[in-house]
């Protein structure tokens, strides 16, 4: 049966996931142990198991799962495929570091609500060094994939109770969504101009809506400027120090999406900046860290708030919604894989809100003279 390669903190770790018939019962049953430092010792763990199954002469002992058990159980349980290393190695990075020294070799049907409780306190009072604590959203993420090993392991009873009934989740979900609308954008803008390679990112972040993983891995074949068309098949990423280019987020991320022509100018300018670019090469070969380092200078030398690099992409978003685009049309061009996850950014410019005050007085008060003139 295969082994497979996990990242970990400073590299990765090797886990083996196999079958074997159990001989008391001649049930086909799943092993899983993880925490191997090569292949070959996962290999060895595995054949050495099959080798010391006998025939128990007494009653079938009671299987006692842990909760790094259940994890791996749960992590074979989802095809692994389907899965974006990237994601993966966020959540391996979760669990690693928040979740697997208090839980990892505790018997799942003996954590309680208490264990729990004490967790989330730890959680909450702990030191970034950074000097911070976590932030709302954060211990809320940590706190949903805690959730998905009990909830997994309730589902599939090897839990009589499940010991989040009376546990409120820590943290909160960040609904708020940051954007710059195109005066604040264009000051950024203004400043950013001092380093062209940075500059036309940003116009393409937030003109094009396109996410930094699909931007960055932009080529001048995914180009037509004839027909004012981009192609988005592909998303870069920084994995275990190496370039790696994966399929886009999701199956809708495929999309053809068309540029406005100052778009197409720019980046046939820059281009032919750029000698000898052959037609597969990276355009924009920078990191995601200098990206956003980049960003923070911008915002602070141009004097408009803080936003994250992903907001570039609510920013396009709430400038669609604000020339009175529909949510479908918004939602192809973004290769959102539901309308619903567009609705979520349909908030509106500031000014809007005084002018729907003052439109709202306006037909009060045409509404009142009417009803005065009719007595």
């Amino acid at each position: 049966m295969p082994q497979y390669k996990y990242p970990v903190k400073g590299g990765a770790k090797w886990m083996t996931k196999f079958n074997y018939t159990d001989p008391k019962s001649g049930i086909v049953k799943t092993a899983y142990k993880r925490g191997f430092d090569s292949k070959r010792e996962a290999k060895k763990y595995e054949d050495d198991f099959i080798d010391s199954l006998i025939a128990p002469e007494e009653d079938e002992v009671e299987v006692i799962r842990t909760y790094g058990d259940v994890f791996q159980e749960y992590l074979m349980s989802h095809k692994r495929a389907d899965i974006k290393e990237s994601s993966l190695e966020t959540k391996f990075n979760i669990f690693n570091k928040h979740i697997f020294p208090t839980f990892e070799e505790v018997p799942i049907d003996s954590i309680t609500d208490d264990d729990i409780a004490n967790w989330q306190k730890k959680m909450k009072l702990c030191i970034q060094p950074n000097g911070k604590h976590f932030s709302e959203a954060y211990l809320r993420t940590i706190q949903s994939q805690f959730n998905s090993i009990i909830n997994y392991a309730f589902s599939k009873g090897y839990l009589k109770a499940n010991p989040l009934a009376d546990i409120k989740n820590m943290g909160i979900k960040d609904k708020r969504v940051e954007f710059w609308t195109p005066e604040e954008y264009e000051r950024f803008a203004y400043h950013a101009m001092e380093y062209p390679q940075y500059y036309y990112v940003y116009e393409m972040l937030y003109w094009c809506g396109i996410r930094e993983g699909e931007l960055l891995a932009l080529t001048p074949a995914d180009f037509d400027f004839t027909t004012h068309t981009l192609r988005i098949n592909k998303s870069y990423q920084r994995l275990n120090r190496e370039d790696v280019i994966t399929p886009p987020k999701t199956f809708k991320s495929n999309r053809f999406i068309k540029m406005p022509q100052f778009i197409c100018d720019e980046m046939q300018d820059y281009m032919e900046m750029l000698y000898g670019l052959k037609e597969d090469e990276r355009i924009f070969t920078i990191s995601k860290s200098y990206l956003h380092h980049e960003m923070n200078r911008g915002s602070k030398v141009s004097g408009v708030k803080r936003i994250r690099v992903h907001d570039l992409r609510h920013s396009h978003v709430s400038l669609l919604i604000n020339m009175g685009f529909t949510v479908l049309a918004i939602a192809d061009r973004m290769g959102h894989e539901s309308i619903d996850i567009t609705y979520r950014y349909a908030h509106l410019f500031p000014s809007e809100q005084t002018q729907m005050a003052e439109q709202l007085d306006i037909e009060r008060m045409e509404k009142s003279n009417g009803e005065e003139s009719g007595q």
